[in-house]
């Protein structure tokens, strides 16, 4: 049966070029995969690691609303957008608004790209060995089950 090889190829400027040719093996078909996976990967920006966290606090003036007893009413919302930068956590205290979405977009951009990448892995890594050598969810440590003697 005839497939298709798509060859995916980005010059210095950024522009794609796709060379489409047409094949007759078997690993066409993971070829036209992940070119699609590649392309999804480049669409995606801008990337951001890290997390968004949303946070209410309290200030230093005692006479506060944030300071009540019975009804506080803590300030906020804050966002805080962690990620590690050298192996060091690093935060940056952000307002609603254009940088706000930025980061929250990047993020799930960021998400969505380690998803693609793991599925990739998971594909390729499948393909290095042979069909009875390969790990399967099955062969993991705590996944069988454990008769024990009365």
């Amino acid at each position: 049966m005839d497939k298709l090889l798509i060859t995916m190829s980005i010059d210095d400027e950024g522009s794609m070029s796709y060379y489409i040719k047409n094949v007759r093996y078997g690993g066409a078909l993971m070829e036209m995969k992940r070119s699609s996976i590649f392309e999804e990967m480049i669409q995606l920006a801008p990337l951001c690691s890290g997390t968004l966290y949303e946070r209410y606090i309290t200030c230093g003036k005692k006479n506060c609303r944030c300071h009540d007893k019975e009804n506080p009413k803590l300030h906020g919302p804050y966002y805080e957008w962690v990620r590690r930068i050298n192996g060091k956590q690093v935060g940056r205290m952000l307002r609603p608004g254009p940088d706000f979405e930025k980061v929250k977009t990047g993020i799930e951009n960021y998400d969505r790209f380690q998803g693609l990448l793991n599925g990739l892995l998971r594909r390729d890594e499948d393909s290095v060995l042979s069909a009875d050598r390969a790990v399967r969810d099955e062969g993991k440590k705590n996944s069988r089950k454990i008769y024990r003697r009365n």
